[in-house]
């Protein structure tokens, strides 16, 4: 528990004096909630530090309006899917991922939801009972992973979401025929309609392939600052010899084009090999690569706007990380597999915050440089203070 109390009493020094005025004191460490169901639960999202919303597999959507006190079932208009990522922008907005392809919103607070389903040509899941983000394997099945993945929500009419088809994990170079395997949509009126944005149709691997060559690729996450940039990313492994096709996407204002790591003269170059990102400055992403093929867990990278690689960052070996949240500029956050939670306040150094239980941890929303929610399995959340 020291070590908890180190990261998290560092975190109280860049708390807002208005924040630390009206928050009632809390203990320091990570503290589980009361049970409210026993669902795997995949994020959360909040509307401020009072009222926020957990969301996970079939159908289960909790609130709470008293700061993670207590928290109440509400019902999904999206029946038992799973409800996997959520994003909530103040002071009533909030974009919930349905999978395969149903988008819930809400602009009041959750009274009421409406739902929208994108064409991202994925009828289903992949795999009987394949729900994406349970935090067991370092090295998910592809194929759990297709469909609406991320969403980022700058402004509360405005939102991107990400999604993968077959196609963006398929590992032989693309016909011209062929498109990049993913898609990344946008609303800027509330999510009543979302045009599908134009995004480069391949990419290069890092490894022993032909320069010619270009691959499919998966959009896995996708993160916005309020007037943008906006940033989303996602790759595949080719093979032992070819590497990966990855792809770190950017664009400069909202609405603006996507473009890939600009630069780079066609084939001389490829992009950053990422699976999560938050990027918490114009000009500063955090990102986490769960794919290393030789089972060493995730590692933490920091990247410039342009996917140049930033000040060198460190974590603790041999984890799996399954999201992270960066609410300052060097303050962040990250969860995983077995109740693992790490935590940086300089940006460079991430160290082990105790967590209350060990079930494995999916989701991470922070309401502050100093309060976090995370969730996790079996109902798990767990609110994570200042000293």
């Amino acid at each position: 528990m020291r070590m908890a109390l180190v990261v998290l009493a560092a975190l109280a020094a860049v708390v807002s004096p208005a924040a630390s005025a009206s928050a009632a004191p809390a203990p320091a460490g990570a503290h589980a909630e009361g049970d409210v169901t026993k669902a795997t639960l995949y994020d959360v999202g909040c509307l401020s530090a009072s009222h926020c919303f957990a969301v996970g597999a079939a159908g289960t959507l909790l609130a709470t309006t008293n700061g993670g006190g207590t928290w109440h079932r509400e019902a999904s208009p999206a029946g038992a899917v799973p409800l996997y990522r959520i994003a909530c922008v103040a002071p009533a907005s909030c974009y919930v991922i349905a999978r395969p392809a149903t988008i819930l919103v809400t602009h009041d607070a959750g009274m009421k939801w409406t739902a929208q389903t994108l064409p991202v040509q994925v009828s289903g899941l992949a795999l009987a009972k394949c729900e994406v983000g349970d935090g067991t394997n370092p090295q998910p099945d592809a194929s759990c992973r297709l469909g609406l993945l991320d969403v980022a929500c700058p402004r509360a009419q405005t939102c991107y979401v990400v999604a993968t088809g077959s196609g963006g994990w398929n590992v032989n170079p693309r016909t011209r025929k062929s498109g990049p395997g993913s898609s990344l949509w946008l609303t800027r009126n509330g999510g009543v309609t979302w045009v599908r944005q134009p995004i480069p149709s391949g990419v290069a691997c890092n490894g022993d392939c032909s320069p010619r060559n270009r691959y499919g690729y998966p959009l896995e996450w996708v993160s916005c600052r309020p007037s943008g940039p906006c940033w989303a990313g996602g790759n595949q492994l080719i093979g032992s010899h070819e590497g990966f096709a990855a792809a770190w996407l950017m664009t400069k204002t909202l609405g603006g084009s996507w473009r890939l790591e600009p630069g780079c003269a066609a084939g001389t170059c490829s992009e950053p090999v990422t699976d999560l990102g938050a990027c918490p400055t114009g000009n500063s992403c955090y990102a986490v690569n769960n794919s290393s093929p030789f089972g060493g867990g995730s590692s933490v990278s920091n990247y410039t706007a342009t996917g140049q690689n930033g000040p060198s960052v460190t974590a603790p070996n041999g984890l799996f990380i399954s999201d992270i949240a960066c609410p300052g500029a060097r303050t962040c956050y990250a969860v995983g597999a077995h109740g693992v939670v790490l935590g940086t306040v300089n940006g460079t150094k991430f160290t082990r915050v105790k967590p209350s239980a060990r079930a494995n941890l999916n989701g991470i929303t922070c309401v502050s440089t100093s309060v976090c929610f995370a969730v996790g399995a079996a109902g798990l959340i767990e609110t994570i203070h200042e000293e």
